[in-house]
């Protein structure tokens, strides 16, 4: 079996982090609507809710794995 490539793991997971996440949030916001007869409010806000949601994730996570990645190096060391 082939070894996966460095980086696929982490492209599909923010590929599926970005269209999941806010289908997730726009279908509860779809199904709150038709319970409280709102169309198509809460599922606006829902989709918005998730996208919003789904920059902060990529977001910080970004910040995460630059700093792993600069953790050691001259540049990222603080002076004491």
């Amino acid at each position: 079996m082939p070894k996966a490539k460095p980086g696929y793991q982490d492209a599909l997971s923010t590929a599926l982090t970005f269209v999941f996440g806010p289908v997730i949030f726009g279908a509860f916001g779809a199904l709150l609507d038709r319970l409280l007869g709102t169309e198509p409010v809460l599922m606006i806000a829902f989709g918005v809710l998730g996208l919003v949601a789904v920059a902060t994730t990529i977001y910080y996570r970004y910040l995460a794995a630059s700093a792993a990645e600069d953790a050691g190096k001259p540049w990222a060391r603080r002076a004491a």
